[in-house]
Order: structure tokens, then sequence, then C-alpha cells
């Protein structure tokens, strides 16, 4: 039997902390197999330093010198952004490939209610004539066994003239997907795609690896599909015979549909952003859900939770799962995070058998970081000892 610690395959990380133009200059020149991140989005959120301007061309030619010929990006930007941040990336000389869309639908509207506004300039008291009850997610384990919390909120009727008017007009639509581009440094001169894949082990995206299954949730198109169970369709036949159609049988490919440049799923749960952090003390979360007074409570006067992962924009590891085989080629190949935020790249990275190097400014988040990445090298062991043993058996 295979003892966890000795298990062969398991790769290894390394977090930098520092400014990611200074450390990313430590790094040898195409020395890189793939780089995933989550840079700032450049929207000013929640106040946080760090986010006050997307990553400009200075960093992506730094993300250029060191992956290799042929070597991917994918970098998340903001709805309001992205193109700032794609802009660079191309300028950087990066060929532009994709666009790439995390769905999640749970998003929470930054709204400014018009006739309200215009009720409380003009000094106007609002009637309350009913209650409806919000129910916010947090994820599974969050609150209790519903993972969700209540919140009753008044629905009030517009007092002058001009709200009534407005009743109803906003700012803003409720977010449901983020972007994030797809970039590749191009191919050695000289070489095809496939001599430089040969040679320098990238280039390519991995199909296969990355079919979406059927009945997996992450795609949200038509689910016609079904499985290896022949299906018949009518496909027209030549312009001179528009009139005719000819049955034909397909049967799927038995990995599932092939990728899109959309995934869907759900934002982390509370378990999943603090799994193996059971170590660190809470503190209060400064989650993008919430309004706070200032005095650790929201506007609607609930508590603010305490928490062990305080980083308020925790992407879910399944999704970046999902990323690191497309991009990341063979396994032992190694990824780079720049802005390595809470270490979810790690622990995708770590969980599909790739290397990782993390680079975090923020002092505040490399416990995080660090205690993420070792849960997800011990979670890597623990289900890859299960299949060997599997395998014995079998």
């Amino acid at each position: 039997m295979i003892m966890l610690d000795q298990w062969p395959d398991l790769r290894d990380y390394q977090i930098m902390e520092g400014d990611c133009l200074l450390k990313m200059r430590e790094i040898p020149s195409e020395s890189i197999d793939a780089i995933l991140t989550d840079p700032p989005y450049g929207l000013g959120f929640m106040g946080k330093a760090w986010d006050v301007s997307v990553p400009g061309v200075e960093w992506a030619r730094e993300c250029l010198r060191v992956l290799k010929p042929g070597g991917h990006l994918i970098a998340f930007g903001g709805t309001r952004t992205i193109h700032r941040l794609t802009c660079a990336i191309e300028d950087a000389g990066f060929e532009v490939r994709d666009m790439i869309s995390w769905l999640y639908f749970s998003g929470f509207p930054k709204n400014h209610a018009i006739g309200k506004s215009i009720d409380r300039e003009a000094g106007a008291e609002r009637e309350v004539v009913g209650m409806r009850q919000k129910l916010e997610s947090w994820g599974k384990d969050f609150v209790g066994s519903t993972g969700y919390e209540k919140t009753d909120i008044p629905i009030t009727k517009p007092k002058t003239e001009d709200a009534q008017r407005f009743e109803g007009f906003g700012t803003a639509l409720k977010p449901a997907q983020e972007p994030a581009v797809l970039a590749r440094k191009p191919i050695e001169k000289g070489l095809t795609i496939a001599q430089n894949v040969l040679k320098h082990g990238v280039g390519a995206i991995n199909i296969d690896d990355c079919r979406f299954a059927y009945g997996d949730p992450c795609w949200v198109g038509p689910q016609d599909e079904s499985g290896l169970k022949p299906y018949t369709r009518q496909v027209p036949q030549r312009e001179s015979q528009a009139a005719n159609h000819q049955n034909v049988t397909y049967r799927d490919h038995h990995l599932g549909r092939w990728p899109a440049n959309i995934y869907q799923c759900p934002k982390p749960s509370r378990a999943e952003r603090e799994a193996g952090l059971s170590h660190l003390k809470k503190r209060i979360s400064r989650s993008s859900m919430n309004t706070y007074n200032g005095q650790g409570e929201r506007f609607d006067g609930a508590p603010s939770p305490e928490v062990l992962n305080i980083h308020p924009t925790v992407k879910p590891i399944k999704l970046f799962r999902w990323l690191s085989r497309l991009i990341g080629m063979e396994k032992g190949n190694t990824i780079l995070d720049p802005f390595c935020g809470s270490g979810t790249t790690g622990c995708a990275a770590l969980l599909e058998s790739y290397n990782f190097i993390g680079i975090e400014r923020e002092k505040e988040y490399i416990p995080i970081i660090e205690g993420r990445c070792e849960w997800a090298k011990n979670q890597y062991k623990r289900e890859n000892a299960q299949l060997s043993l599997f395998d014995d058996l079998t």
C-alpha cells in the first residue's frame, strides 16, 4: 500500500511575497508553462488600495517573458474594465484567442433607486405598504444547514409626483458573470503549432480533458445530447434537394460536449473558502455581499460574520481546476499566478497535479494562501491514494 507522504506524483508550490512586477523579474525567461490569474479589476472595490487600477502593459510584458513560446494566459477582469486589461495584454505581444465568461447568476446589484432618491432629496417620507423577504445565499454550511440568510426588506410607496414618475428606474444590472481574456504567447518563429507543442510542451488547449460531461450544470445551453445513446436528426441535403431530408444517426462523444467559452458554477461556499484554515483566527468579513456602517454591522442591522478567509473575491476551485486543465498542458508543468489573492489558483493547480508559483503583495493574505495550498496537497494525496488502492484491489 502506498503511504500518503510517499505519493510519487505530488506537486509542490512556492509563494513569493511582494509586488509581482519585481518578483516576476526573479523568474527565468521561458520557464513558466501557463498563467492563470484574477488581477485587480480597477473598480476601487471596497476601498481596497490594490484595486485602484487594472494591470498595465509592463505587467503583461513580464508575463510574456516568463512564459514558454505558445504558453497561454487567462486573466479575469471586470465587465467595465476588461477592455483595458485585454489591450495591455495585446500591446505586450500576446495573441488574444478568446474571452471566457464565468456565469454564477447570484451577484448582488449595486443599484441606486431613482424614485427613492428623489423622495429622499425632497425630504418626503415614504409610506411602508408591505414587506418582502430577501434570501442571501452564503453557500453550503454558512448559515446553519440552509445556506441562506433571511432579511426583511420594506416595500414603500413613492410620495412625491416626481418620485412616482421615476419609480422603478435604477442605475445597475444584476451582475451574473465575470469575463476572462484567453491569450497565447506567439509560438516560436519558424515552427508550426505541432512542432512548437513537441519542442516546448505548450501551445494548445486540452479539449478532451475539459469537455462538459452530459448533465454537468457547467453547461447552461440545450441539453439535447444523450451520452452514448444514438439519436436521430434530420439533415438537409444539397440545395437542389432542399425539399428532401435524410435521417442521420449520430453518436455523442463519450467524454461529453466540446468545451465552450462559458462556464457556469456557483460562488464558493464558506466551507470551500475556509478548507485548511482552521489554525487561523477568525476576523470580521468584508464580503462584497454586505454593506457596513463602519461599526462592524450592516445597515440592515444584521451582525457581520467572522470568518477565517477574509479575502473578498474568492473564486471557485471547480472553475479554476477546469481552467488549469485547459491551459496547463501536461501534468507536472508549472502554473503561475502573479495576483495570488486567496490562493484558489494554487489549490486548483495542485489538485490537478501541476506545480504552482504564486505572488501576493498583501501580507495578510499569505497565511490564507499557504493554508489552502497545504489543504490542496493533502486532498490530492487522499484522492489519489484511494484511487491507487482501488486499482490494486481490481
